[in-house]
């Protein structure tokens, strides 16, 4: 089964999507960015929200710093993808030019169904591939 960790300050967001995909993937939750980057390398895909509480990290980090942060020091990092409501599911450029190191991007209000259909994909191909998830 692969393994899933989500990094986001929103719990609500967190349990839905843990509870959503736990048929399919275990999936690890995590609001501390020390930790997540601690245990990233065990995982199959990273999903990491792009606006973290400033406090719960460094002052100006936010999801794109940490996607680059994981890039630079892991020789294969899981597949890491950006998720954001800044993000439109009809917007692939937003993506990129939030982060373009990211290997995927997700909108947040796309719907679990299109969000767990887009991380079957991205798992299935397992390698990194850049696509914002379409309506």
């Amino acid at each position: 089964m692969h393994r899933i960790a989500v990094l986001d300050d929103d719990e609500n967001w967190c349990f839905t999507i843990q509870r959503f995909f736990r048929k399919y993937y275990q999936v690890s939750v995590f609001a501390d960015v020390e930790i997540f980057l601690g245990q990233v390398d065990r995982f199959d895909l990273a999903i990491v929200d792009f606006s973290l509480p400033r406090a719960v990290f460094e002052p100006k980090t936010n999801g794109s710093e940490i996607i680059r942060n994981i890039k630079s020091k892991l020789k294969n990092p899981p597949i890491l993808v950006l998720a954001s409501g800044f993000i439109s599911t009809r917007d692939q450029q937003a993506g990129y030019e939030i982060c373009p190191e990211a290997d995927s991007f997700l909108a947040k209000d796309a719907g679990l169904d299109n969000i767990l259909q887009h991380i079957h994909f991205l798992l299935a191909e397992k390698k990194p591939s850049s696509f914002v998830l379409q309506d």
